[in-house]
């Protein structure tokens, strides 16, 4: 069960990872956030209420955080840059540098933000 729990914490990083864009659409930000948030309450009552391991009930915070990291440092770098950030994953081009470094904060803060809770 620790194993699920974990693996949903990290809902926002598989977004991030395989599909970004669900992340700069307005639809599918708030359907992601409302999860998130969901994920929040349930982990709160577990927590107030010692429910489950606090590891497993720890990283069901950290989806909420992470997406609220991913907010303001895309607003950042669209008030900056006037546009999106492209996904560089699973590209090499060297052209997108700045996007690049966007992408590897967010991913850099997202996993060490969990393995903090951890």
């Amino acid at each position: 069960m620790d194993v699920i729990f974990i693996l949903i914490g990290l809902n926002v990083t598989f977004v991030f990872l395989f599909d970004k864009s669900k992340l700069d659409n307005k639809f599918w930000f708030y359907r992601i956030l409302l999860v998130n948030v969901l994920l929040f309450l349930m982990a709160s009552i577990c927590w107030l209420n010692n429910i489950g391991d606090n590891t497993a009930v720890y990283s069901l915070f950290v989806p909420l955080i992470a997406q609220f990291i991913y907010y303001i440092l895309s607003k950042i770098f669209h008030l900056m840059y006037e546009r999106n950030s492209v996904d560089t994953f699973w590209t090499m081009d060297k052209s997108l540098f700045i996007d690049g470094w966007f992408n590897f904060i967010f991913y850099l803060m997202s996993i060490l933000l969990f393995l903090l809770v951890l």
